[in-house]
């Protein structure tokens, strides 16, 4: 997937910091940047390294400095963007929707405080490149909206207010991005997830049910990885916040599509609709990074869908991933 898109290289001239680096999204980021020979720096909360080394080959992983922390602690962001002096900060860390549901406590530390702390960091270093995700699930908290409200949207809602308060009073720049449903390899926790697994399931010769129905985003992590790194390829002016979508498809389709690619696929779809937005629009996003560095790129579900499915063919001979994965 990775070879589907292209990033402006030249627009680089110092490291990305990536915090959530051992994240489905912060992999595919890191894997994204290593392959253009832009230097990373990867924080994350453990050492955990199972998603990036999915994509990325050991040699190379272990040349990229690994900075453990929790993004919530103060001292920590701070000393770790002093020390590293980025030029760009993706900011990914997150504790999602069931994970906040658990522990609304811990929940709003890692995605409130981690935020602040990032903006923060970037103030007193004077950066002016920073991206951040934001949710779909957010869509909840503005007017009208009759999608399911949950303290991780409502985090993330906080988040981008946050940001708009920075540049407000600080001129912090940031564009913060609300991912859909993101789909391809690493993605493997979090309620959305499912569609994944569904292609993992059929590689595997393993029977699946996707757990709802309807029409849901179909949004590939290349494609995210690629809208967050053109988001901090030049200097920002602003904060702004965009949808992040993908295409629209009934799941039905998407197992349609499966079984195109794996005949004996057994997969199967049950319960109800996600209680999140059908269809939103990429073209606010698109226009916005279009006249100000480059288009971000997309790939069609069918191909995201095949390539995901071939990407898991490759790792399961590999034996790198196995049934366990479908746990």
């Amino acid at each position: 997937m990775l070879n589907f898109f292209s990033i402006p290289n030249q627009s680089f001239n110092g490291p990305v910091l990536i915090t959530g680096a051992g994240g489905c999204i912060g992999a595919w980021t890191m894997a994204m940047l290593l392959k253009e020979n832009i230097e990373v720096i990867a924080c994350d909360l453990t050492n955990n390294k199972k998603r990036p080394e999915l994509l990325i080959e050991n040699e190379e992983l272990s040349k990229v400095p690994w900075v453990e922390g929790d993004i919530s602690d103060t001292d920590y962001v701070l000393n770790t963007v002093k020390k590293y002096n980025p030029e760009s900060i993706i900011h990914l860390a997150a504790l999602q929707v069931p994970f906040c549901a658990a522990d609304p406590t811990a929940g709003a530390k890692v995605n409130v405080v981690g935020t602040v702390n990032i903006m923060e960091a970037a103030k007193q270093n004077s950066i002016k490149r920073i991206a951040h995700a934001s949710s779909m699930a957010a869509h909840s908290f503005l007017p009208n909206s009759d999608s399911l409200k949950t303290l991780y949207g409502a985090y993330k809602m906080c988040d981008e207010q946050i940001s708009e308060v920075y540049w407000q009073d600080h001129k912090v720049p940031s564009v913060c991005l609300r991912p859909a449903i993101v789909n391809g390899v690493g993605r493997d926790q979090g309620m959305t997830s499912k569609q994944t697994v569904a292609m993992l399931a059929a590689a595997l010769g393993e029977p699946y049910d996707i757990p709802y129905k309807g029409n849901v985003s179909h949004l590939s992590a290349a494609e995210v990885a690629s809208a967050f790194i053109h988001s901090v390829s030049y200097d920002g002016d602003g904060a702004f916040v965009f949808d992040i979508f993908g295409e629209s498809v009934n799941i039905n389709e998407t197992i349609k599509i499966i079984q195109e690619i794996k005949p004996n696929a057994q997969i199967t779809s049950s319960g109800s609709e996600m209680p999140f937005p059908s269809i939103l629009s990429d073209i606010p996003l698109r226009d916005h990074l279009k006249e100000r560095i480059s288009d971000y790129g997309c790939v069609d579900t069918k191909t995201m869908i095949n390539e995901t499915i071939k990407a898991f063919e490759v790792l399961i001979q590999s034996g790198k991933i196995d049934k366990n994965y479908l746990k």
